[in-house]
């Protein structure tokens, strides 16, 4: 599934069906939908860049899935299945057929022992917002356990562990395939008016098989960087209720992130072999939800946060941004949605490293306005607008887009 236009329609559909998609105590529920999409700029080119490639593209958007949700007892099964189809009207070759298969149990043990088992797997196309004229394919998988007991009636100790491994089909992006192993332990006070304050500790360690070449003549003379790290996170996390109309969420802590450094495999005769630096400081994301009537939504988050590169002259990025985003029930038929986001990434590398390359800095900023229909219960229908704007310090990474959209979707 794409990740640009799309991923902004499903956030548009998701506050929509959340509310109407199923009726109450519904075990089984398919679903249908249809998208068309005009992008100005598929591929996310800079002015000038590669000027033979076709820039402006139309492409179709089908699903089909259903949604189950079982309670036997105290127990809660969900399982969701989805198939996704994407057709492009002139660049057939991205044609893409993927899928997204989900399964969790909610388990609780008497009275104070509860917690949750899972599993996941999708396939999916990589957004080109970075890779560009790329067509890569992901395959994930994800596999979790997680445990809470109520050491009283106002505490609660908690631990889980995840897995995820992601591979992709594109010969240039093989580096970035990974084996996550994430666990933490957390432990929650709950006040008497609901509000939830807590402390986590959390360990990832994460396992890239493949090094980054970042210069060279492979298989012969080559550059590489070992991108696998150990991280260990420290956690202050809240959630905030405020008479009903006011909602807070927090989560601020220290992060330290230690690269491995070491040569893996003979991928060259003679490598050379690139130290990432070590990060270590503040991340944490605030967000808020008000409900300042009965019909209408506004919702806001900063944050900072650390996360993976795909730059070969960075070994992980540093996001710091910002989102406001509205929903409005015009009638009970209708219904209007906005959002517009900044985000600055800050690409922590190795300048110097490769000659000529300098330790990329990118703004971006974008927007959508969405307006839904819902002429039924189970039909809906959403019209849309994307735009959106990167400027980089690297001449080459700037973009400019805008996304049309209609989508209809049928809930059984």
């Amino acid at each position: 599934m794409r990740l640009g236009p799309v991923a902004c329609l499903g956030c548009g559909l998701a506050m929509w069906a959340a509310g109407a998609g199923a009726h109450e105590g519904d075990t089984f529920r398919p679903f249908v939908s249809a998208g068309y999409f005009q992008d100005s700029n598929l591929f996310r080119l800079a002015e000038g860049e590669s000027p033979g490639t076709q820039r402006d593209e139309r492409y179709a958007l089908y699903q089909a899935g259903v949604n189950v949700d079982w309670k036997p007892g105290r127990q809660q099964v969900l399982v969701s299945a989805t198939k996704t189809l994407v057709r492009y009207d002139r660049n057939t070759f991205l044609d893409f057929d993927g899928e997204d298969l989900q399964a969790s149990w909610n388990w609780r043990l008497g009275n104070r022992l509860s917690g949750r088992l899972g599993a996941a797997k999708s396939t999916s196309q990589s957004s080109f917002n970075d890779i560009g004229l790329v067509n890569n394919q992901v395959d994930r998988e994800r596999r979790f356990v997680r445990m809470e007991w109520e050491l009283h009636p106002r505490w609660r100790l908690g631990g889980g562990f995840d897995r995820t491994d992601n591979t992709n089909s594109a010969p240039s992006q093989v580096s970035q395939d990974v084996e996550l192993h994430a666990s933490d332990m957390i432990l929650t006070y709950l006040t008497p008016k609901g509000s939830r304050l807590s402390v986590q500790v959390r360990h990832v360690e994460a396992d890239y098989p493949t090094m980054q070449v970042l210069s060279g003549f492979p298989p012969f003379f080559a550059t590489l960087a070992d991108n696998s790290f150990r991280q260990n996170e420290y956690n202050l996390l809240g959630e905030w209720q405020f008479d009903g109309k006011l909602k807070l969420r927090g989560q601020a802590g220290w992060v330290a992130r230690q690269y491995d450094n070491g040569l893996k495999s003979a991928q060259v005769m003679f490598p050379t072999l690139v130290e990432r630096p070590d990060f270590s400081g503040v991340a944490g994301r605030l967000s808020a939800d008000w409900y300042p009537t009965g019909k209408t939504l506004v919702s806001t988050a900063v944050y900072q946060e650390l996360g993976g590169a795909t730059d070969i002259n960075a070994s992980s990025v540093l996001k710091r941004g910002a989102s406001l985003s509205g929903v409005w029930l015009i009638r009970e038929k209708w219904r209007m949605s906005a959002s517009a986001s900044y985000e600055n990434r800050d690409f922590r590398g190795d300048p110097g490293t490769v000659p000529g390359l300098a330790r990329r800095n990118d703004d971006t900023v974008s927007g959508n306005l969405g307006l839904s229909y819902r002429p039924i219960e189970a039909v809906s229908v959403d019209l849309g607008l994307q735009a959106g704007q990167r400027e980089s310090n690297i001449a080459s990474d700037d973009y400019t887009f805008r996304t049309l959209y209609v989508n209809v979707r049928g809930d059984f």
